[in-house]
């Protein structure tokens, strides 16, 4: 009668030869291989996916040492449990990563790394032979695929972009593009002949859009929008999480002359009272960004001011400065400062009144 084969010895951390925990050295002497070859392999998880050290850590905290007592079954339990763990929080940071990459136009690195881990797959399936190995491959593939089909692009920019053209011919043909941060386009200093047609394409991500027109010279105006795409508040979630700028509530309306405009697509369109006012054609698509289209005066900076007019306040009253100098006070001092702020009420609403019309105050929409 055979005897029944010796059971393997139960992984435990190391007392010698450990650099940090002793779960590398202890795992070398479990399977005997050189520790140098585990400890690679657990630099490579956690350089390439980041759950080498959720694995390192897992198994620091639930395997013992050498010198004390468990029973096998009990080590392996723990042991099982926290390879588990770091290999769901591992397939998870995969999944993450690879539609991150897909979401700001990475998908073919995405798509060699697929190849490349297949690849290796295949060759190491003689030895390896558990399915689950094909596990990392489902969690790259799957939301990849998801996000490539849902046909969310964003690029990979989160500053400001500024662009001045001064000329239609300076205006690319495949247009402006901006992604997670704003995007101001400022036209105020372009010079198109008359009757001719300039086409302006924006495709942005999430931030904000401005286009600011001349406000000395009229143009004909014809906007085609398109806001908001499946997915869009998913990514604006996980970026909120980070940074306050990405929460928004309810869909983005688009903002013509700081008038709000129906959200989601459509079309606006809006003709000066001079038939031979060259026409501005306006193609926005966005994720879910915001559109603002209007005139700025050149003294008004569209980025730090993009709700003028609304951020325009007449010249405080002296009884709104001082209590001591309210109306109601007849000293003569007191009544010369309330005559020159009437005097600059006066200036103030005419100088309003001419850069809230600018050239085209016989516009009218339509």
């Amino acid at each position: 009668m055979s005897a029944d084969p010796p059971l393997p010895h139960p992984l435990r951390r190391a007392r010698s030869g450990r650099w940090l925990g002793g779960v590398c050295q202890g795992a070398a002497n479990r399977w005997g291989v050189p520790v140098a070859q585990v400890r690679a392999l657990f630099l490579i998880a956690v350089v390439l996916a980041g759950f080498g050290l959720l694995a390192y850590v897992a198994c620091w905290l639930v395997l013992p040492t050498e010198d004390e007592q468990d029973s096998p079954s009990g080590v392996r339990a723990m042991a099982s449990l926290a390879l588990l763990a770091a290999s769901c929080a591992g397939l998870a940071t995969l999944a993450g990563a690879a539609g991150l990459a897909t979401l700001f136009g990475f998908g073919w690195t995405v798509a060699v790394a697929l190849g490349v881990f297949l690849v290796g797959a295949l060759v190491a399936w003689p030895l390896v032979k558990p399915a689950w190995v094909l596990l990392p491959l489902a969690a790259v593939a799957l939301p990849a695929v998801a996000v490539a089909a849902s046909g969310v692009r964003i690029d990979a920019q989160a500053g400001l972009v500024v662009v001045a053209p001064r000329t239609p011919d300076d205006i690319p043909a495949g247009g402006y593009r901006a992604g997670l941060g704003d995007l101001l386009v400022d036209l105020r200093d372009l010079e198109a002949e008359p009757d001719t047609r300039v086409d302006l394409r924006l495709r942005t991500g999430i931030g904000r859009t401005i286009v600011a027109l001349p406000h000395d010279r009229c143009l004909d105006l014809e906007i085609s929008y398109r806001m908001g795409r499946p997915g869009a508040d998913l990514v604006r979630g996980i970026l909120s999480q980070t940074d306050w700028r990405w929460r928004k509530t309810g869909m983005a309306s688009p903002m013509f002359y700081g008038r709000p405009w129906a959200p989601g697509s459509g079309q606006w369109r809006r003709e000066s009272a001079d038939p031979h006012a060259p026409t501005l054609r306006i193609d926005f698509d966005s994720v879910d960004g915001e559109l603002m289209v209007r005139d700025y005066p050149a003294s008004t900076g569209p980025i730090g001011e993009p709700w003028w007019p609304q951020n325009v306040r007449a010249p405080a009253s002296p009884g709104g400065r001082r209590w001591a100098w309210r109306k109601q006070v007849r000293r003569p001092a007191v009544q010369r400062r309330w005559r020159a702020w009437e005097r600059r009420i006066v200036a103030f609403d005419s100088d309003f009144k001419r850069l809230l019309a600018g050239a085209c105050k016989r516009e009218v929409p339509r």
